[in-house]
């Protein structure tokens, strides 16, 4: 599997950052995936993701697709998990509400 193949269904991302250089850097690195309404990657805490604390310097771009891959996949393991909690509270209330209607209409 060649690398763009890889990477063809990622985020859109924008740059922001207060460095020149390291504004150049991201926006070469990820010339294929930048939108003006992308996910906002930072060097200053104005950004979704902050170079510094979510992505590690110093990177390469192959470093830096990686890291944003693993932010995306926890991103996804995150909300998976709130799924799977809101689901179990949904079966959890129908079941007592079966329940309930049961008990009601079995008393007449």
């Amino acid at each position: 599997m060649e690398n763009n193949d890889f990477h063809r269904d990622r985020k859109k991302y924008k740059i922001l950052c207060n460095s020149i250089l390291l504004q150049k850097s991201l926006e070469n690195f990820l010339n294929d995936y930048l939108d003006e309404n992308g996910v906002i990657i930072s060097d200053n805490e104005k950004g979704d993701i902050i170079i510094g604390k979510d992505i590690k310097k110093p990177f390469t771009k192959s470093q830096l697709l990686l890291q944003l891959d693993r932010i995306e996949a926890t991103k996804n393991r995150n909300l998976l998990s709130f799924e799977e909690k809101l689901d179990n509270l949904i079966d959890e209330f129908s079941q007592k509400l079966k329940k309930l209607i049961k008990e009601e209409y079995g008393k007449k």
